[in-house]
């Protein structure tokens, strides 16, 4: 203090002189001094600087810096270069410390004003060089107005980790990757391009990193260029990508999360960035990148001999519950979700856990423990650096040394700093730990069924107590797993984890309805699998899974064939969303638009779209497996997911026809859904019944792209095209859905895209009752306004015409008993065609609103449910129902129309868990009884029995309203 004042008195720095007097001046200049000699030496150093911090803001002293640094000429001398940047860099030093030290700003803001000088000076250095070579006539860009600029040349610097993110810590270095691409630049000096821009890297770091008399701008670091041993310090943007493509390890993935072009030809970095995106956010969860980031984190913990956090000697940056630990967290998730969620892609460490909150990955509160701790050890992390520009992250060991550090925090005592670095850093290993630490398993069970000897009965005994009936049989495929039997097996890796968790495997099919079939059907799922694929390790990482896929393997067969024939599947049960409410429609579209973004390719666009619906559909059936979602909830939820997933495959077909044949001028085209995808009665396994329509003012009209084709022709292609995207098998879920066009008029012998004239006239004479009673489900699905309107309108025109009511009573009466003939049931889980099914029901409402629809249209309500409540509200059911068919069981009674709709719901729900839990040949009266007695309880009955009993109540009143409006059919 009394040199900074006597030098102020001698250089007439009258106003520091007065602060230095001042209190205020001497509580600001004493802590700095006091506990920095680093920033004394800058004090004295750059009196003009110091003044200018007692008469200006804090902040605007640092705008003044970066309005500096942005207005620096590149085309000073070296010299002078290197002086500017030393001396701006020198002043950030101080002003980052005023901000940090005195609450000016938060530390993460001090980091950003770092961060800013290091873009400004390796910007400012890299335009430097390259103006250089360019005005001595070695390098040029390609012909043109920017052939000149030096910006413009290929070559671009990549700020990668603490840099690239925005983040750097006080003393920090700065990891740069240099490359650049041969065939934007001209070369004319004597050597070659590549020994131009290897030269002009090498003066890049020197200029930043070379120590005169000024200090230094930023110790430079290049080897996180890939294969660093062995190559230039700049690479081509080819050489780079096939390594990354190739070679490309899990650390450097997380590498490139944070890389950001800083320097020279940024539109070309971006570009490289955009090229790369494959390799850093790979398709396909694969939890050997989680494995190794992890394993990473162990072996710092075993270089730095890390045990129990105790703050005296701990490393807040590499110890347990440190900073790169909360850094490895973010960037797990990252890896792991990334691909399937670009909100996960951004580089700051804080706003990724604002993000991973957002998303449902953490809990609010372990956000925010998280966001605290990180704060806190990036305050510790800067004052140990302040001292004496030291890049260290240990606190002292000293009694002495922590009492300097808690001071200069501005804390009351060493014991006080010790309370909060021991508390943040336990708080972020414990819960590292229980995000990616592998559980305890027991062993005793785990060594018994796989190290006994042959016939082991201690083995079996402990399966059968587990609950498999087979348990010979059941340790022999368990073994056969260890031993490698499988592909999916044959890696030491999962090997390694089978043993880990063999006991979770146990427990959690042991608790299924049927433990032996479930554990076939997971024999079957691993012996389908390929070679190294990271199921093991997705299960190490979320052993919670074994329960999910257990039921699934136990209770859901048709999911669990689905899930066989796609393992990724599970990559959507670890989106924390998968549990909640599905979104509505409108949501949906905007997350497959968001998925499909930027992706050019068709086939690629596609398969996206494909794997987009499949999680989508799984998670419904998962719902429905699990109770979280009612029937009708799943089945709208099904019904959007289709909806959306054609709409966009629709788009994309036009667009390409569009682009290769030109649009049809005044002309639209629009896709009707029939059936369950009309009714949005969708299910897991639905297909789609469609129906294409063309509104095209002149068959003849001709397209008006290059290459012109007819209408008719047109739209014939993109039907085609649509139903082949539908059908694709590109993807690794396989096809989306059956297409079914036989509901189009003359059926499979009608044209494939039907007109409105020929719709009109079709049903004007030709058209069989069953074919307008179909429509009554028709739903426009996607297509062109003015196309979707009136088509809309047509079919309207068609449901609302008066007709013989008693023509059509016994046309329907008859189509009833004709089904009956094909298809004899009277099983009461037969639900579809039993007497009282889904049938007789679907029927009564289609011939009710065809009889009423031309005096009451209101009544046309699509849904089967719905329809009986439209049916309702019009009047035409109405009142109680008298006769007690209707009865509700509970002394009181209901109208016909809501016995109806429930009669409706409630066997729909019969049998859709049905076609989840039993997909087996024989009836479901033979399955077991765990299974018979787990769909009762799902539907709310104790027993079995009870569910049968009600069923057949149900199905009998449905069967006698069936008589009362048709006058057919067999009680």
């Amino acid at each position: 203090m009394e040199r900074l004042r006597g030098a102020a008195m001698r250089n007439d720095r009258t106003a520091l002189a007065d602060a230095l007097q001042s209190p205020e001046g001497q509580v600001f200049f004493s802590f700095l001094c006091g506990n920095s000699p680093y920033l004394s030496r800058l004090l004295l150093r750059d009196l003009e600087f110091t003044e200018r911090l007692v008469v200006e803001t804090p902040r605007a002293v640092a705008a003044g810096i970066r309005d500096e640094l942005s207005a620096a000429d590149p085309g000073m001398s070296r010299d002078a270069l290197m002086t500017t940047l030393r001396r701006q860099r020198s002043r950030v030093a101080v002003v980052a410390a005023a901000y940090d030290c005195f609450g000016i700003a938060g530390v993460m803001d001090c980091a950003k004003l770092l961060s800013d000088m290091a873009d400004h000076a390796v910007r400012l250095a890299t335009t430097h060089l390259l103006a250089d070579r360019v005005a001595r006539g070695e390098l040029a860009g390609k012909d043109g107005p920017e052939a000149d600029d030096p910006n413009r040349l290929g070559y671009f610097v990549l700020a990668m980790g603490k840099h690239g993110s925005g983040e750097l810590n006080y003393s920090s270095d700065i990891d740069l990757i240099v490359l650049y691409d041969p065939e934007a630049a001209r070369y004319t000096g004597p050597k070659s391009l590549k020994d131009c821009f290897v030269r002009v890297t090498r003066d890049l770091a020197r200029t930043l990193q070379a120590r005169t008399g000024d200090g230094y701008v930023f110790r430079t670091d290049l080897r996180l260029r890939p294969d660093a041993s062995s190559t230039p310090p700049a690479i081509t943007v080819d050489f780079a990508a096939d390594y990354y493509q190739q070679h490309g390890r899990t650390w450097e993935r997380a590498a490139m999360i944070k890389a950001r072009p800083v320097a020279g030809d940024l539109a070309a970095g971006e570009a490289f960035l955009k090229r790369l995106s494959p390799f850093v956010w790979e398709e396909g969860l694969d939890f050997t990148r989680v494995e190794d980031i992890r394993s990473m984190s162990q072996q710092i913990h075993d270089f730095h001999g890390h045990g129990a956090v105790k703050a005296a000697g701990h490393d807040v940056k590499l110890g347990r519950g440190g900073i790169r630990e909360i850094e490895f967290f973010v960037h797990m998730h990252q890896l792991a979700y990334g691909e399937r969620n670009r909100r996960l892609r951004e580089p700051g460490i804080l706003s990724m856990l604002q993000v991973l909150e957002r998303e449902h990955h953490v809990l609010p509160s372990e956000a925010e423990e998280l966001k605290e701790a990180y704060l806190l050890l990036r305050r510790v992390e800067h004052r140990l650096q302040m001292v004496n520009d030291d890049q260290t992250q240990k606190l002292p060991e000293s009694q002495d040394g922590m009492e300097h550090v808690a001071a200069f925090m501005g804390l009351g005592s060493a014991s006080e700093l010790a309370r909060l670095v021991e508390d943040a850093a336990a708080g972020v290993h414990a819960l590292y730990q229980t995000r990616f630490t592998v559980p305890e398993t027991e062993q005793d069970v785990t060594a018994a069924v796989l190290d006994g000897p042959e016939g082991n009965e201690e083995a079996a005994a402990k399966l059968r107590d587990a609950g498999f009936l087979r348990a010979a049989a059941a340790v022999e495929t368990f073994r056969s797993w260890a031993a490698g039997a499988h592909a999916s097996t044959g890696s030491e890796r999962a090997r390694e984890i089978v043993r880990e968790i063999l006991h979770e495997i146990i427990d959690a099919l042991g608790k299924t309805p049927d433990p032996d079939r479930a554990l076939a059907r997971m024999n079957r799922f691993l012996r389908a699998l390929p070679e190294d694929v990271a199921f093991f390790s997705m299960l190490r990482a979320h052993t919670w899974l074994l329960n999910l896929i257990a039921v699934v393997m136990g209770s859901a067969p048709r999911i669990a064939d689905a899930l066989g024939a796609n393992p990724s599947l599970l990559e959507a049960v670890l989106d924390p969303e998968f549990f909640l409410t599905m979104p509505d429609q409108e949501a949906l579209a905007e997350e497959l638009a968001e998925r499909l973004d930027e992706v050019e390719d068709p086939a690629e666009r596609l398969k996206r779209a494909t794997n987009w619906a499949s999680d989508r559909r799984f998670q419904a059936g998962v719902q429905m497996l699990q109770n979280l979602v009612t029937v009708d909830e799943a089945s709208e939820a099904l019904t959007d997911i289709a909806d959306v997933a054609t709409a966009t495959l629709f788009e994309d077909v036009l667009a390409a026809l569009e682009k290769e044949h030109g649009a049809v001028p005044g002309a639209g085209c629009a896709v009707l859904g029939l059936g369950k995808l009309g009714a949005r009665e969708m299910t897991f396994e639905s297909d789609l019944d469609l129906i294409f329509f063309a509104d095209v003012p002149d068959e003849a009209q001709m397209s008006s792209g290059p290459r012109p084709i007819e209408a008719k022709r047109y739209y014939a292609r993109a039907a085609q095209q649509l139903i082949a995207a539908l059908q694709s098998r590109s993807a690794p879920s396989g096809k989306l859905y059956e297409v079914d066009m036989r509901l189009r008029p003359s059926g499979k012998s009608g044209p494939l895209v039907t007109t409105l004239d020929a719709f009109r006239t079709y049903h004007e004479g030709a058209a069989d009752t069953w074919e307008e009673m179909s429509l009554t489900r028709a739903r426009i699905v996607c297509g062109s306004q003015a196309a979707r309107e009136a088509v809309a309108a047509q079919i309207r025109e068609v449901l609302t015409r008066r007709r013989d009511p008693e023509a059509l009573r016994r046309d329907v009466a008859e189509m009833r008993e004709r089904v009956a003939a094909e298809y004899p049931s009277d099983e009461s889980f037969e639900i579809k065609h039993v007497r009282g099914g889904l049938v007789d029901l679907e029927f009564i409402a289609q011939y009710l609103q065809l009889s009423q629809a031309h005096e009451r249209p209101e009544v046309l309500a699509g849904g089967t449910a719905k329809c009986f409540e439209a049916l309702e509200n019009a009047g035409v059911l109405a009142g109680d129902d008298d006769d007690g068919s209707a009865d509700a069981g509970d002394g009181g009674s209901e109208t016909e129309a809501g016995f109806l709709a429930r009669a409706v719901r409630f066997q729909r729900a019969v049998q859709a868990l049905l076609r989840l839990a039993w997909s087996e040949s024989d009836p479901v009266r033979d399955a077991p009884e765990t299974l018979q007695k787990k769909v009762a309880n799902a539907l709310e009955h104790e027993t079995f029995a009870e569910l049968d009993a009600e069923l057949r109540a149900v199905q009998a009143g449905a069967s006698e309203r069936f008589r009362a409006h048709l006058g057919a059919g067999e009680a």
